[in-house]
């Protein structure tokens, strides 16, 4: 077999690696940026998102271009950043904490927004509690998929969100005492501005505190 024949083969099966990789009906092994999916051990074959607690200013740019201005919103605001398997956001409350913000990651279709940021929403906290999702669809995914977020109000001794994403469940911690947003691509109907989330709280040592069916509508 000559060089160019060589040639030929490895990428062949560098093509077939890849396609294995990307098998829809298995537990993923890598996060949005190539990170490795750390398993919650309670819950098996499930995906840990990452979940950290910064502040803007740390953040720099991704807070920034995102950061709504006319909000109150300084740049040492308590941020929760969150990178899953195909999904990102921010969520943080202006100074007052009466409002709760999010920026939703992923390719906007209209390009009105450059990456990573493709969507936001915004709702008021009464008595520090969400009461509305406030869904968000306008996103899609580096597969061009449609993506739905929406935010999770835990429950009380809840610390861990699931999200069932057909072949794995995605689990999300609870932090900084604000909502959790979670990420998919399932249940989403466009033509009718809803999506479903199939979600299961977990308490500490991740057993079910509560399980059942997130059903969003776009706020008009």
């Amino acid at each position: 077999m000559g060089l160019d024949g060589v040639r030929l083969t490895m990428l062949l099966l560098a093509v077939g690696l890849l396609a294995g990789c990307d098998s829809s009906g298995a537990r993923p092994e890598r996060l949005l940026y190539g990170e490795a999916a750390q398993e919650f051990k309670a819950v098996s074959g499930s995906v840990l998102a990452i979940g950290r607690v910064l502040d803007g200013t740390t953040l720099g740019r991704r807070f920034t271009s995102c950061r709504p201005a006319v909000a109150e919103i300084g740049n040492d605001a308590v941020v929760v950043e969150r990178i899953g398997v195909f999904a990102e956001s921010l969520t943080f409350a202006d100074s007052a904490h009466k409002m709760v913000y999010s920026c939703d990651g992923g390719a906007d279709p209209a390009g009105e927004r450059k990456l990573p940021w493709c969507g936001s929403s915004a709702g008021r906290l009464l008595r520090g509690k969400l009461l509305d999702p406030r869904l968000d669809i306008l996103c899609r995914d580096r597969k061009g998929r449609a993506l739905a977020y929406a935010w999770v109000e835990p429950a009380a001794g809840v610390r861990w969100i699931g999200v069932d994403q057909g072949a794995y469940t995605e689990i999300y911690e609870v932090l900084a005492a604000l909502p959790v947003r979670i990420a998919s691509t399932r249940g989403i109907e466009i033509d009718r501005a809803r999506a479903t989330f199939d979600v299961t709280q977990y308490d500490n040592h991740g057993r079910v505190v509560i399980e059942g069916r997130l059903e969003a509508q776009v706020a008009g």
